[in-house]
């Protein structure tokens, strides 16, 4: 599948914003080395020395001999300060160590550091400069200097000649020397020992360095007592190191055995934007195009977004005059979540509930669109459409629709474009017929108007005139295309609405009654009051005459409940008296009412006939119901019989729909 304009707009607007944030210097990071899943061992982490990569949930910077020495650093650099904005970096970390002692033989200690980046591990350095700077038998330096300085605090287990008397645990600070450390806080004696966490933190603005050191008990807590701390103030911190920096630990021993373990580290270093040594002039031409690229970006997503808005608005509103749009939760709520109890029956395209909707105070029929044929909701729109346009007596007043998933906000302005039609949940709000449908009047109710002909009779009128304002009223006409007893709604008098446009099309005609053209469809409508020129799938003609061939169906059924076309045409053929074939149940009075009752059966046969030449239109039709005209010409009835029982048979097969 192709990409569009919109999806090659996202990743230019990606790739605009990813280039505008590579300078970002912030850099956090939190490791739990009894956790593989939180570092990546060649991406994360450096190994210098005899320090080894994690295993059983720590990392040893020392190995269990004497002479050792080793460093873990962070693998990528960190941006320390700002070289043109002279803005320097906060930072604070946390780390969670080992020290164990093999003897009552100690040394010599760990540190955390800051160096140059990349971090590189003093070939020659002993055990009391800690990995930090070359051992002073080496070339007698003290201090580090250029590439080589650094800033560090240091956890020492061992009283060197140039600490500080009084014990042989301490803390300190230090800068690019282990012999002159810049403050240092005394520690009984073999207390570096066991497992500790320690927090070392850098403030920009008052520029103190602070470190605190607390130990854990046995179960890994922090002891009750306070933590005990080193300090100092850093204010030239650009003159001391680089701006890019490599963050980690070095330890090292001498005579003495010790191993020096890291369990957990976090780090946190926050500055609001690195920009690197470059001439001003093309750095403000970069920064330049950049922002237009920008801007022109920002500009075409909000012409696409207007131009998206403006057509979800139209596809949303087109034709629906007269017909609003609820809120999904007014509809579950007064369909009670669209409880099963609620519901009122289903056909092929949708579920009905009741429910009473308190923005219109009054009881209500609910339909839930369950299948849809068209993408972008095409029958839905269809349909909310055609019958919001269609006000007619005997059409069941539509309320309005609904569309659940689709949101009105600045977020669906601004991505709507990018956002599909599909996997929405459609609804519609009808009026609710107090009476259900004719299906159940002729076949569960038991009502004594069932056994009336003048209810069935106006009723059979109703539906009539219903299809005559479709056909004949309505420009361009409107073709049902779904006509049966379940899609003919009774209201408490036993008016018949026609419902249901769910297959309804609007076609375009040249002439009363015929509809131009073709279409590819496929079988659609119940199969017993299909007209038998759309039972196939395919190339179909849609047109008026297939309505009125329902129509003959529903008439038939109206006034001879329960019997076939065919049976009825049995008594047609023989010459025999046709109301014989009328539901027994019906009441009817005198000789008035027997020869409408004879001119309906009749015109049922006439409106279903095979071939559609020879079915009258709606208004041929209402004229025999209404104004007592006289029937057309129906001596072909006998042989439409035949040839549409004999198409029956063949198009047994055909799916329905």
């Amino acid at each position: 599948m192709g990409i569009g304009t919109p999806q090659l707009l996202l990743v230019a607007v990606a790739l605009v914003f990813s280039i505008a944030a590579a300078d970002s210097p912030a850099v956090s990071f939190s490791f739990n080395f009894s956790n593989p899943s939180t570092y990546n061992q060649e991406a994360d982490l450096k190994f210098e020395g005899d320090a080894t990569p994690p295993r059983d949930g720590l990392v040893n910077l020392t190995c269990s001999m004497v002479g050792c020495k080793g460093r873990m650093s962070y693998a990528q650099p960190v941006h320390l300060y700002d070289n043109a904005t002279t803005v320097v970096a906060s930072f604070s970390t946390r780390f969670t160590f080992a020290i164990i002692r093999s003897d009552r033989c100690k040394g010599d200690g760990m540190a955390f550091f800051l160096a140059s980046y990349p971090s590189v591990l003093p070939p020659s350095s002993s055990g009391g400069s800690l990995g930090l700077i070359a051992g002073p038998a080496a070339d007698g330096k003290t201090t580090a200097l250029g590439a080589d300085r650094f800033i560090a605090v240091e956890f020492d287990t061992y009283n060197n000649s140039f600490d500080p008397k009084g014990s042989n645990d301490h803390i300190g600070i230090d800068i690019s020397s282990v012999q002159m450390s810049i403050n240092t806080t005394l520690l009984p004696n073999f207390s570096l020992h066991g497992i500790m966490t320690a927090d070392i933190t850098f403030d920009n603005r008052t520029r103190m360095l602070v470190a605190s050191l607390w130990w854990l008990d046995d179960k890994n807590d922090p002891s009750p007592t306070k933590p005990v701390q080193v300090s100092t103030q850093l204010p030239e911190i650009q003159t001391l190191l680089p701006p890019e920096v490599a963050v980690g630990f070095s330890a090292a021993t001498g005579s003495c055995r010790e191993l020096h373990q890291i369990m957990s580290w976090t780090f946190n270093s926050t500055l609001a934007r690195i920009h690197k040594e470059r001439n001003k002039i093309p750095g403000l031409l970069g920064g330049l195009i950049i922002g237009g690229v920008v801007a022109l970006a920002l500009a075409l997503w909000f012409l696409l977004s207007c131009w998206k808005w403006k057509r979800v608005l139209n596809f949303f509103r087109k034709g629906t005059a007269g017909a609003r749009r609820f809120e999904y939760h007014d509809l579950a709520t007064a369909t009670k979540n669209f409880s099963d109890v609620y519901k009122l029956g289903e056909g092929a395209f949708g579920k009905v509930y009741r429910g009473y909707l308190q923005e219109l105070h009054r009881d209500v029929a609910v339909k839930k669109i369950v299948k849809e044929l068209n993408v972008g909701h095409k029958d839905f729109f269809s349909e909310v459409t055609t019958i919001s346009e269609a006000r007619h007596k005997n059409l069941v007043k539509f309320y309005g629709w609904c569309i659940r998933g689709h949101s009105w906000n600045i977020l669906h302005f601004l991505c709507g474009w990018c956002w599909s039609m599909e996997k929405k949940e459609l609804f519609l709000v009808y009026e609710l017929m107090k009476n259900g449908n004719l299906h159940e009047y002729l076949h569960e109710s038991k009502v004594t108007e069932v056994q009336s002909w003048r209810t069935r009779y106006k009723i059979a009128k109703d539906i009539g005139s219903a299809l005559f304002y479709l056909h004949h009223d309505c420009k361009p006409c409107i073709l049902h295309r779904d006509i049966k007893p379940c899609n003919i709604l009774l209201d408490e008098n036993f008016n018949a609405k026609l419902a249901d446009f769910g297959l309804s099309r609007i076609a375009k005609t040249t002439v009363v009654g015929t509809v131009e053209g073709y279409v590819l469809t496929t079988a659609a409508g119940p199969i017993d009051y299909m007209d038998p020129q759309c039972k196939k799938h395919g190339k179909v003609r849609i047109d008026c005459p297939s309505d009125v061939y329902s129509f003959g169906i529903v008439l038939l059924e109206i006034t001879c409940t329960g019997k076939s076309r065919e049976q009825i045409c049995g008594l047609y053929r023989s010459k025999g008296d046709v109301v014989k074939a009328a539901d027994t149940r019906l009441e009817f009075g005198g000789d008035s009412e027997r020869r409408k009752m004879e001119r309906v059966i009749v015109l049922g046969l006439l409106c279903s006939a095979f071939e559609t030449r020879d079915r009258p239109t709606m208004q041929q039709a209402m004229d025999v119901l209404e104004r007592n005209a006289p029937l057309p010409d129906h001596n072909f009835i006998t042989n439409s019989a035949l040839a549409s029982s004999d198409h029956d048979a063949s198009s047994a097969s055909v799916a329905n729909i």
